[in-house]
């Protein structure tokens, strides 16, 4: 698979920030190269938007292999894996995304595969049907998810190599903002991308999908791009301290009353889906100190309430 998309990096040096990870991928790419092998299984498990797929097709662009991407919530039979695994090449790579969400009967295919290269078919029906076994090309699965603790152990433990992707930094997101400004031919200076570097959440998906709404209000206005009007695009999109949105401010107004909440409550006041909360919502508002989780259910922070007052 080709991927086109012109944000993502398309090499291991443009990558900005996750260095730890990057230093370590160079070697054991380096190491399979060189012995022609294929790469160990990976799996990298982060928050969503932190760059799990842009590492993955940076691994096949290194390995100069083929990737194939398929996304877990779409493998919903055994035969939906079997047909990707049987027309790979030798040393070529399977992407799959949000892996947590792969049915066990499906990962039962799976593990020979990953330990043995061979795959255990049924054919037939009834009385009639046998397993065959086939033999696959020895492959490497690169394996993302936002939910680690969902994946089964059998399945983690299968991974030789496993990353987690941590929060990028202030700078470091000043830095990808930059380079996306640059490929999307804005004139952006150190202050102003310094204004959305503190609006993005430390996250590069959220910060490129702000730049692009900055750059279409500054496509269809007129004059330079300055802090002041940085800021009133932001207010025009509903983007407030922190850079939180609409949705977060929903979940917050929900605590207002500063009683305990339990998420699926908090679902049915807002209608946010209770992953939406849990994956996107709440990661940040905890980070922020402006919602506290205990057994008892969601609670908002003195820091909470203060937001919302000078909102």
């Amino acid at each position: 698979m080709k991927f086109n998309n012109i944000f993502r990096p398309k090499k291991f040096v443009d990558f900005i920030g996750q260095k730890n990870i990057i230093d370590n991928l160079s070697i054991f790419i380096k190491s399979a190269k060189q012995q022609q092998m294929a790469l160990d299984h990976v799996l990298f498990f982060g928050t969503t938007g932190c760059g799990k797929t842009s590492l993955s097709f940076l691994i096949a662009n290194e390995m100069d292999k083929k990737i194939t991407f398929i996304n877990g919530t779409t493998l919903n039979k055994p035969s939906d894996l079997i047909s990707p695994l049987t027309t790979m090449k030798e040393n070529d790579i399977l992407f799959i995304d949000e892996i947590h969400a792969v049915d066990v009967s499906i990962l039962e295919v799976l593990y020979p595969a990953l330990e043995d290269n061979v795959i255990n078919v049924m054919v037939g029906k009834e009385y009639n049907s046998k397993v065959i076994t086939i033999k696959v090309p020895k492959f490497t699965l690169i394996a993302a998810t936002t939910e680690i603790h969902k994946v089964p152990l059998p399945l983690l433990n299968r991974f030789p190599i496993q990353f987690y992707l941590k929060e990028y930094t202030e700078s470091e997101m000043e830095m990808i903002i930059k380079l996306t400004s640059q490929k999307l031919k804005m004139n952006l200076d150190d202050t102003c991308a310094k204004i959305l570097s503190m609006h993005c959440k430390n996250n590069p998906r959220v910060a490129i999908n702000l730049l692009k709404r900055v750059n279409d209000y500054l496509l269809i206005s007129e004059g330079e791009l300055t802090g002041e009007k940085i800021y009133s695009i932001l207010n025009r999109i509903g983007i407030v301290k922190y850079g939180l949105n609409q949705i977060d401010l929903d979940y917050l107004l929900v605590l207002n009353d500063g009683k305990s909440y339990g998420v699926e409550t908090i679902f049915q006041i807002t209608g946010i889906p209770v992953r939406t909360i849990i994956v996107n919502v709440e990661p940040t508002l905890i980070k922020l100190g402006l919602i506290f989780k205990s057994s008892k259910g969601r609670t908002i922070t003195e820091k909470g309430l203060n937001l919302l007052t000078n909102l």
